[in-house]
């Protein structure tokens, strides 16, 4: 994901009492990054949205398409090359807009963007919020200063381990993202992934 300053100063907390896990750390502009670009890929809401997208612009590509090509073949001889090249131009907007609207890398900048946009009083590697993930046995949440997310196991339908993040979705569309940078060593995090998947009656890592 994006850059992380290395003087940012992470507060981390490990907390474990009974069957009740705590993490406390500083939510990042990327971590919110990684955060929104992981929900757009994982809500069914926004899969629609991007596919309804990508098929009126493919709709679009194949209409100019058969438009010019008809053109050519009903006129044939009588056209000239500048005009059957001026003819062309028609289609270079909606193939770009095709490569474009297909490709992973222009929806993570359209993403990061938006997330720039939303903080933008934040720099690269500031923090956004403190937060706490809190996990029992009844399901896992998250606190910060403005409000609780909870989601009980059943209701945790993914979890994504990352180079830099753990991430969750629920099923109403809730996503959690726990940095790696969160924990103390490698070890801890993996730990801390297992332990989800205890929880979800999920096999751990190998």
């Amino acid at each position: 994901m994006g850059r992380i300053l290395p003087r940012l100063a992470v507060r981390a907390l490990f907390s474990y009492n009974a069957s009740v896990t705590t993490i406390a750390y500083d939510l990042t502009l990327e971590d919110m990054e990684a955060l929104t670009l992981y929900h757009s890929e994982r809500s069914p809401r926004e899969r629609r949205r991007r596919r309804l997208v990508q098929g009126l612009i493919v709709l679009v590509f194949l209409f100019l398409l058969y438009s010019a090509f008809d053109t050519i073949r009903s006129q044939g001889a009588g056209l000239s090359a500048g005009w059957i090249a001026a003819s062309s131009v028609p289609l270079i907007c909606p193939t770009i807009l095709l490569v474009l609207v297909f490709s992973g890398g222009v929806r993570r900048w359209s993403n990061n963007r938006s997330v720039h946009k939303a903080f933008a009083g934040v720099e690269p590697g500031g923090k956004i919020a403190t937060q706490q993930v809190i996990l029992a046995k009844d399901g896992i949440s998250v606190r910060a200063d403005a409000g609780e997310l909870a989601l009980a196991w059943p209701e945790v339908v993914d979890v994504t381990k990352t180079a830099d993040h753990l991430l969750i979705f629920g099923t109403s569309e809730q996503a959690m993202a726990v940095p790696r940078r969160a924990f103390s060593d490698p070890a801890a995090f993996d730990a801390f992934y297992d332990e989800i998947q205890t929880y979800r009656g999920q096999p751990a890592a190998a």
